[in-house]
C-alpha cells in the first residue's frame, strides 16, 4: 500500500480561495510547498490546474495529474496526465511512484517527507472526496496533511469562497470525540509563527494585510 498526503494553505478562519484564486501571496509559502512535494506525483482538479499560472505549469519536478470531467480516459494534454476521477488519478500516481521526473534537480532540496508518495493539491471537492474515504485504490486513506496557517489581524479577516476541510484533532491522549467524516488527527510538527517579509493577504478591496504564518503536519489516527 501506497501512502497519500494532501496539503494546502489555508487562513486562521479556514479560507483556502476565492473567486478561483488565492487571496495571499506567500513566497515562504511557495517555497515550503516545492521542498515537500517535489518528486512525488501530484494530484489536482482542473481550476486547480487553471490556477497555477502557465509559466509555471506542469509543477516541474513531479509528475501532474489533472482529474477532469472533460476526459473519458487518460490522455497526455500541456505537460500533464488528465484523467476522469480521483480513482483514475490515484492509479495514476501509484504507476509513477519512484519514477524519474524530468526537470528535478539533482540538488533538489527535498522535505523529510519521504514516506508520502503522492500528494492531493486540491481543489475543494478533490479534498473533499479524497479525505472522506478509506478505499482509495493503492492508498487506501489520506494519511498525512501538511497545511500552511495564515494568521489574520484583527479587523483584517480575508473572506473568500473555498474553505479547507475541517479536521477533527485528538485531544492529549490521542483520542478525538465523536466521529468525523475526514478522520481523527493529531499535530505531529508545527514551526512558530513568522511575520513574512514579503508576503501579504489581500482583503476584498485589495488592501495588502500583513502576513503571519506558520507549517504544520498532521498524521491521521483513525
Amino acid at each position: 500500500m501506497y501512502r497519500l498526503g494532501a496539503i494546502w494553505t489555508q487562513t486562521d478562519a479556514g479560507i483556502i480561495g476565492r473567486d478561483g484564486d488565492m487571496p495571499w501571496y506567500a513566497p515562504e509559502d511557495l517555497a515550503h510547498f516545492k521542498k515537500v512535494t517535489l518528486g512525488a506525483p501530484v494530484i489536482m482538479g482542473r481550476r486547480t490546474w487553471e490556477s497555477i499560472p502557465p509559466r509555471f505549469r506542469p509543477l516541474p519536478g513531479r509528475t501532474n495529474i489533472v482529474i477532469s470531467r472533460s476526459v473519458t480516459e487518460a490522455e497526455e494534454r500541456d505537460g500533464a496526465l488528465w484523467v476522469p476521477s480521483l480513482d483514475a488519478a490515484l492509479y495514476a500516481a501509484r504507476d509513477a511512484v519512484g519514477a524519474p521526473v524530468e526537470d528535478t534537480p539533482a540538488d533538489a532540496d527535498i522535505a523529510d517527507t519521504a514516506a508520502v508518495d503522492a500528494w492531493i493539491l486540491g481543489g475543494g471537492s478533490v479534498y473533499a472526496e479524497a479525505l472522506s474515504r478509506t478505499d482509495l485504490p493503492a492508498f487506501g486513506r489520506v494519511e498525512t496533511v501538511e497545511r500552511t496557517l495564515f494568521y489574520c489581524q484583527e479587523g483584517n479577516e480575508i473572506t473568500g469562497d473555498t474553505r479547507a476541510p475541517e479536521l477533527q484533532l485528538a485531544d492529549s491522549q490521542g483520542n478525538c470525540a465523536g466521529s468525523s467524516p475526514n478522520g481523527c488527527w493529531r499535530v505531529t510538527s508545527e514551526s512558530a509563527w513568522e511575520n513574512s517579509e514579503k508576503g501579504y493577504l489581500l482583503d476584498e478591496s485589495g488592501t495588502k494585510n500583513p502576513m503571519y504564518f506558520s507549517f504544520q503536519r498532521l498524521e491521521r489516527l483513525s
